[in-house]
């Protein structure tokens, strides 16, 4: 980012609205956007890698800090569902508005593992940037089918974008990305344990 170029871009904006750039609490704002933005739309410049531990731990210090390691364990024997839910926040691509989100991630695990925090890693990692919460969903659960490899992975995301709020609507919305067994289930019915559990965490009070 060429942050002097970011600032007078952000400096125009705010003169384009009416606001005087000169006064004591705007003319700071450029280059506080400046390292927000920096912060929150931080997958532009970083790469999510899928790694063993030797791998995480004997990593090149001088490119782990363009990566976000996801560090991946042998499965020696575990069969059932694994469920996270992650809560966070992503920017909306056609009004530069931030969208918080719940998602709830399924995943029946094959031959790797994950640590349940590397799913937070993950699905926050694919909000750093702006988005559409219909993508923003698939790609969750397009990386983790592809680099997992697990016998089924579910991505239910509820998002609230606030740019349909200020229009006086219901800014409440769903999306989900299935794949795997929860599609076309061998054995069981792992879709209705998903949306059982999911269920379940909606009700927790501290939700």
């Amino acid at each position: 980012m060429d942050e002097e170029k970011f600032k007078k871009a952000i400096q125009t904006l705010l003169s384009e609205i009416g606001e005087d750039i000169t006064r004591e609490g705007i003319k700071q704002t450029p280059e506080r956007v400046c390292r927000m933005w920096k912060n929150i739309f931080y997958r532009y410049n970083k790469k999510l890698i899928a790694m063993n531990e030797d791998i995480r731990n004997n990593g090149d210090t001088e490119t782990d800090k363009n990566i976000i390691p996801i560090t991946i364990f042998t499965n020696n024997g575990y069969k059932e569902m694994l469920v996270r839910e992650v809560n966070g926040f992503s920017t909306c691509e056609h009004h530069t508005l931030v969208f918080p989100y719940k998602c709830y991630v399924g995943i029946i695990p094959k031959d790797k593992l994950l640590g349940l925090n590397k799913i937070d890693k993950i699905v926050k990692y694919f909000g750093a940037c702006l988005q559409i919460q219909e993508r923003f969903t698939t790609e969750i659960a397009d990386w983790i089918n592809k680099y997992i490899e697990p016998r089924g992975v579910a991505v239910m995301m509820v998002g609230n974008h606030f740019c349909s709020v200020l229009q006086g609507d219901d800014g409440k919305f769903t999306t989900s990305a299935i794949r795997g067994e929860f599609l076309t289930p061998t054995k069981g019915v792992p879709m209705q344990e998903f949306l059982s559990i999911v269920q379940g965490m909606r009700q927790q009070p501290h939700l």
